[in-house]
């Protein structure tokens, strides 16, 4: 299964290949013009999984432990706030 990290590595991956330096800035550019409205999509896309999460009967510990992060940012995702990306050490 493709992960969208892996998809992002060969975007990169692709953008490099492009031989002309002009069309590989531009490439590049387009897509560092992106990323601030993906990472908003992505942080919707989790809070909205991790609010289903709640609502099926997960407590924020559950969901930490399915998420393999910490219990008190499992409850910032699902109240919507910003904070680190604490994970939890294997």
């Amino acid at each position: 299964m493709t992960t969208p990290a892996d998809a992002f590595t060969q975007l990169i991956s692709d953008i490099n290949a492009l031989t002309d330096p002009t069309e590989r800035a531009r490439a590049a550019t387009a897509l560092l013009d992106a990323v601030p409205g993906l990472q908003k999509s992505a942080r919707t896309a989790r809070q909205e999984a991790v609010l289903e999460l709640r609502a099926k009967g997960n407590s924020h510990a559950d969901v930490a432990a399915l998420l393999g992060i910490t219990r008190s940012r499992a409850q910032q995702i699902a109240e919507g706030r910003s904070g680190g990306t604490a994970r939890k050490q294997p």
